[in-house]
C-alpha cells in the first residue's frame, strides 16, 4: 500500500509522522505482504531540509519527491503523490499528524475482512480525545450508508482507499480553492456506491495541532472561503444525485462550514455588512440546491440561519446566536423547528446521541 504525505515547509514535524508509519504494523521491505511505501511530497520547498528531519534509519525507507505548483493548497501534492501510487490501497496524511501503533496493519486486515473499498479511520486528538466523525450508527462498522451513517461529516478521506476505485471514479483534489479542497473528493467517494467500512475500535489517526502555521490559516472573504461549497452544489455531479443525497450534503455544509465561518468572524468581532451579504448569497445557493436541507436543524440553528438570510450586520447579534447554537444545555439545541423531522438522522437528538457513541 501507498501512504502519501504532503509537506509544505521544513518546519513541519515530518519525523514524527514517518516514525509512526514505521510502527504501523506493515513492512517497507520489498516483497513483503502488504508492503508499505511512504511517499513524502515536498511541496514548493526543497527536499533536503525535509529529508534531514527524518531519522537516519528511516530516510532510506521513504521516497522523497519534489513538487512545485506555486499554490498554497495541499491539493496538488496529494494529487501528485496519488498519481505515483501503485499499491492496492492508498492513504493520505498531513505532515503534522501520526498514527497509533499498528494502525495500518489493523486497517488493512479489517478492510480485507469486510471486502471494503474504503475504510474510514477512527481519529483522535493528540491528548487522546476522540474525534467523533463520521457520526455512524451505533455499533455499525461495515457496509455503511452515506445518509444513515452521516458520512458527509468526514470531509477528509483519511484511512484506506482502494486505488483502483480512486482512479475509476477520476477523483482528485481541486487546486483552485483556498480551503475545502477535500469536500468534492470525499462526497464523490461516499456517494459512489462503494463499500465503506469504519474502523471502530482500531488504532487511530492522530491529529496534532502544534504546527507553527497551517496552509489554510489565512483570512479570506466569505465568497472565497465557501467557493468549494457553492461550486459543489452547482455541479452536474450534484444535480445527478437523489434529493435525500443532496439534502445530506447541504445539511452538513450549513451545519459545519457555513455556521463555522460565521462563528470565526463573529468571535473575532470582524463580522460586518459585507460578510452578511456574501454569507446570505452562499446560504441561498446551498438551500436552493437542496430545499429540504434546513428542516432537521435545531431551533437555535434555524435562528442563526434566519439571521443569515436577512443579512444581519451586527457582529454581537451573530456572536450571541452562534453561542446559543453551541449551548447544549439549552432545549432550543435539542429540537428541530419542524417537529416532523424529530427522528431524521440529522435531527439534533439522533445526531447528538449517535455522536456520543462514536469511538
Amino acid at each position: 500500500m501507498d501512504v502519501v504525505i504532503a509537506v509544505h515547509t521544513p518546519n513541519r514535524p515530518i519525523e514524527r509522522t514517518v516514525a509512526s508509519l514505521m510502527a504501523s504494523g506493515l513492512s517497507t521491505e520489498t516483497g513483503s505482504p502488504n508492503r508499505l511505501r511512504i511517499t513524502v511530497v515536498c511541496h514548493n520547498t526543497a527536499v533536503e531540509p525535509i529529508r534531514a528531519r527524518v531519522a537516519p534509519e528511516h530516510q532510506g525507507r521513504v521516497r522523497f519527491v519534489h513538487f512545485a505548483d506555486g499554490i498554497k493548497s495541499p491539493a496538488g501534492p496529494f494529487n501528485h503523490g496519488i498519481s505515483l501510487a501503485t499499491g492496492t490501497w492508498v492513504s493520505i496524511m498531513g505532515s503534522d499528524d501520526s498514527l497509533e501503533p499498528g494502525a495500518l496493519a489493523g486497517w488493512v486486515q479489517a478492510a480485507e475482512k469486510d471486502r471494503a473499498d474504503v475504510l474510514i479511520a477512527p481519529m483522535a486528538h493528540a491528548d487522546g480525545r476522540a474525534i467523533r466523525t463520521p457520526v455512524v450508527r451505533r455499533l455499525r462498522a461495515a457496509a455503511l450508508d452515506p445518509i444513515a451513517d452521516r458520512l458527509t461529516y468526514r470531509t477528509a478521506p483519511l484511512g484506506l482507499m482502494r486505488l483502483s476505485l480512486v482512479r475509476a471514479l477520476g477523483l482528485d483534489f481541486p487546486t483552485r480553492y483556498a480551503t475545502g479542497e477535500d469536500q468534492s473528493f470525499s462526497a464523490k467517494l461516499w456517494f459512489s456506491g462503494a463499500s465503506v467500512s469504519y474502523g471502530r475500535g482500531l488504532p487511530r489517526y492522530v491529529v496534532h495541532d502544534d504546527a507553527a502555521v497551517r496552509v489554510t490559516a489565512t483570512p479570506r472573504s466569505v465568497t472565497e472561503d465557501l467557493a468549494f461549497a457553492t461550486d459543489l452544489v452547482g455541479s452536474d455531479w450534484f444535480a445527478g444525485l437523489g434529493s435525500a443525497q443532496r439534502a445530506a450534503i447541504v445539511t452538513k455544509l450549513l451545519r459545519i462550514h457555513l455556521f463555522g465561518h460565521i462563528m470565526l468572524r463573529a468571535d473575532a468581532g470582524t463580522w460586518d455588512s459585507a460578510d452578511a451579504a456574501e454569507m446570505a448569497g452562499a446560504a441561498r445557493t446551498m438551500m436552493f440546491a437542496a430545499p429540504g436541507a434546513a428542516r432537521p436543524l435545531s431551533l437555535a440553528d434555524r435562528a442563526l440561519l434566519d439571521a443569515v438570510v436577512r443579512q444581519e450586520p451586527n457582529s454581537r447579534v451573530m456572536k450571541t446566536l452562534t453561542t446559543q447554537r453551541r449551548t447544549f444545555t439549552n432545549p432550543r439545541t435539542w429540537l428541530p423547528r419542524d417537529l416532523s423531522q424529530l427522528l431524521h438522522p440529522e435531527a439534533p437528538l439522533r445526531f447528538m446521541g449517535a455522536s456520543a457513541l462514536v469511538s
